[in-house]
């Protein structure tokens, strides 16, 4: 087969798992607009959203040719999902954390976490390992790719002010995360919390941008 025909099928694969890891949760939850609220949850949609439209793309003109847009959005997505890796591997594992606290059975719960967690997001990146071209990421990409994160600091705060609660690490159902919680560590913590967090992200993503141009000349 074509490596565009690959490509496709590839994409509809990982279109799927990022569609199940999503379906499992919510149909496994005590309050949907709760579970859609975490970040990886919320990641995971945001990349669904995007390899449905680069199927269609892909499949309705066939003389597509990709812009610096797709490139912005495809890294983007990639370290939003990147991140969402990072945090359940880091924060979550560590602190036996689950999204929500009643699951059907405990197989719910572990393929639940799994497809959102971990199947989908190397899927995500495998996309672009295996078939984005590559060397079209520009030095200042990283900081746009930082509005799906902090994005989600926004909503978080404006979820929590009207009334919605999560089942939050450290006991606060107020905050999804505790370095969000400024009743727990403070404003001055939070604003802490975020500056470092913003400033691994950007380190993650100069660290893509540079393997991306390694693997052009590769």
């Amino acid at each position: 087969m074509k490596k565009e025909t690959i490509s496709i099928i590839y994409k509809v694969l990982v279109a799927l798992c990022l569609l199940t890891g999503i379906l499992l949760n919510v149909i496994n939850t005590t309050s949907i607009t709760a579970i859609l609220s975490y970040y990886t949850l919320q990641s995971n949609i945001i990349c669904l959203a995007m390899f449905i439209e680069i199927i269609v793309i892909m499949i309705l003109y066939k003389e597509y040719r990709f812009s610096d847009i797709y490139y912005i959005l495809k890294g983007g997505i990639t370290i939003a999902i990147l991140i969402t890796i990072i945090t359940y591997q880091v924060a979550l594992v560590p602190n036996n954390f689950h999204m929500d606290v009643v699951y059907t059975t405990n197989t719910d719960r572990y393929w639940a976490n799994l497809f959102v967690h971990i199947i989908s997001p190397i899927m995500v990146i495998g996309d672009y390992i295996l078939f984005d071209e590559k060397g079209n990421f520009k030095l200042y990409y990283p900081f746009i790719w930082l509005c799906i994160p902090l994005y989600y600091v926004l909503y978080v705060y404006s979820y929590s002010a009207r009334g919605g609660r999560f089942y939050g690490i450290g006991g606060s159902r107020r905050f999804a995360y505790i370095f969000l919680d400024y009743n727990q560590i403070g404003y001055a913590g939070v604003a802490k919390a975020i500056a470092i967090i913003v400033m691994l992200i950007l380190l993650i993503a100069y660290g893509l941008v540079f393997l991306d141009k390694r693997m052009k000349h590769k």
